[in-house]
């Protein structure tokens, strides 16, 4: 049976990954659209990402985070209310103390979502797990070309999977690792599965997953480590492009 405790982890990571499958989706975009045809190779597409998430980091690391920015703005919205609906003819007519009341409430509501949805790095270096995830498939693209595919969907799958594994799992961890047994075996059974459906390659596609748990648990930044060394080792193998 989940703890509380537990229970509030999951949403905070079910959050976070769902933004992260969201934002992954604009990796897949050259596979499923001929950017060619509008004079956008895929290499130039993943440029152009990973430019747009730098300026994004290099914002959030220089000036306050996106947080202290909505929760100010949100401040500062309030007390505004407040005040013309104070300085207002109807304000005598109005529940000014029930009104703050419930902006208070609203305010907080935001402030815990956002909060469990940012990760502590996240809060005081910038999103550098979406800048590196960046990096690392333009990185595969020029090294792999079409075979970054692969290192898209481990980064889709495994990272979600493994995540949420350890959270509802995770007891044992993997030495020299912050990573659990529970949840690499959890991403390594979604990802194999996930790989062999598409290809119908198993043994290439145990080969990427175990690949996949060693660069999760092991690499400086998973966002990084996985896309690089999954697309490598598909290439080395020479799987079938994913498309």
């Amino acid at each position: 049976m989940l703890t509380l405790s537990r229970i509030e982890q999951l949403k905070a990571m079910a959050l976070r990954k769902l933004i992260h499958v969201v934002l992954s989706v604009f990796l897949i975009i050259p596979f499923i659209i001929n950017l060619n045809a509008y004079g956008i190779s895929t290499t130039l597409y993943f440029t152009l990402i990973a430019l747009g998430v730098s300026v994004i980091y290099v914002i959030q690391v220089k000036r306050p985070i996106i947080t202290i920015v909505l929760l100010d703005a949100l401040t500062s919205a309030r007390r505004s209310i407040l005040q013309q609906i104070t300085k207002s003819p109807i304000g005598s007519a109005i529940p000014i103390d029930t009104l703050d009341d419930g902006l208070m409430r609203l305010e907080k509501t935001v402030k815990e979502l956002l909060e469990s949805v940012e990760r502590d790095y996240e809060r005081r270096g910038g999103y550098l797990g979406i800048l590196m995830g960046a990096i690392g498939v333009l990185i595969s693209q020029l090294l792999t070309g079409n075979y970054v595919i692969y290192g898209i969907i481990s980064v889709i799958v495994y990272d979600t999977m493994s995540a949420i594994g350890g959270v509802l799992l995770g007891r044992v961890r993997l030495p020299f690792s912050n990573a659990t047994m529970e949840g690499a075996l959890v991403g390594m059974a979604s990802l194999a599965i996930v790989l062999s459906l598409l290809t119908n390659q198993v043994i290439g596609s145990l080969a990427i997953t175990v690949v996949a748990a060693l660069a999760e648990a092991y690499g400086m930044e998973d966002n990084l480590a996985i896309p690089v060394t999954t697309s490598l080792m598909a290439m080395a193998l020479r799987l079938p492009i994913i498309t």
